[in-house]
């Protein structure tokens, strides 16, 4: 699913570099240009809405820089970056200091996965270099660590007390909601196993097709499970296959060694 648009994102690239190079790489007090999101990832598309390309800026003192005295105003005076118009196409740039980027494992996780999925177009001294081989690396524990989280807030939204608790109050929309959530659970699941991060929610099922690790039959369990209604029956029909990948996430942290003998009840 996640394949580069090879022309297109080639283009986007060249002209992300172009970029960097006129109008940021000569100014001393840039110390790096990161480009993020799409463009960087590879999937990037420019629809009827137009595209954005992301760049952060790194400087070691935010009050060195002004993107207005460099750009102009922003074109879009209501978006969290500075955007502006380059050859047709928009730049959404954001300015990032040397101790936020070192400090990146303190953010949400859905920030991590945006910096650790970029590319560096500019790097004076090589700090950016060594950034992105130290600040990213996950060790054993931590993915089993992360990884246990997920799965045993999946098992508290669809265990059976839990369920038996809402069909009581019949409180339909409430157990779809649940189910959601654990559907989410289940795809942090995953990134935590393949040791990536977890990004933000409107990415969060696409990606989780190229991950190498993932439960038998991901595609068919995902279409299923989002196609759902708020009934009754729709949830004892989900209800099957949320049990499913409930049964999955522990077999495989069992094997890994992460949860003590099987039936083993885990305090909640």
């Amino acid at each position: 699913m996640l394949k580069e648009q090879h022309n297109a994102v080639a283009d986007y690239r060249s002209l992300a570099y172009r970029v960097a190079n006129t109008y940021l790489t000569p100014l001393p007090e840039i110390v790096g240009v990161l480009l993020t999101g799409s463009v960087a990832r590879g999937d990037a598309r420019k629809g009827p809405y137009g595209l954005h390309i992301d760049l952060t800026v790194v400087v070691t003192d935010k009050n060195d820089l002004d993107l207005t005295e460099i750009f102009g105003p922003s074109v879009e005076p209501y978006s969290p970056y500075h955007c502006v118009d380059i050859e047709g196409q928009v730049f959404a740039l954001e300015v990032q200091t040397t101790r936020e980027l070192n400090n990146i494992r303190t953010c949400w996780e859905s920030m991590i996965f945006a910096k650790y999925e970029s590319m560096i177009l500019f790097d004076r001294t090589g700090l950016l270099t060594k950034w992105k081989e130290v600040a990213f690396s996950i060790s054993d524990e931590q993915m089993h660590l992360r990884a246990l989280q997920q799965y045993f807030r999946y098992d508290y939204l669809t265990n059976d007390y839990r369920t038996e608790k809402w069909k009581h109050r019949q409180a339909w929309m409430q157990m779809a909601q649940n189910g959601n959530e654990a559907i989410e659970c289940y795809c942090n699941f995953l990134y935590c196993i393949n040791g990536w991060f977890i990004p933000r929610k409107d990415w969060l099922v696409y990606l989780t097709y190229e991950l190498p690790e993932k439960a038998p039959d991901h595609e068919e369990l995902m279409i299923r499970l989002y196609k759902v209604e708020v009934t009754q029956d729709g949830i004892g029909i989900r209800g099957d296959d949320l049990l499913s990948l409930g049964l999955w996430m522990r077999h495989y942290c069992e094997q890994k060694g992460w949860l003590m003998a099987p039936n083993h009840k885990q305090k909640q």
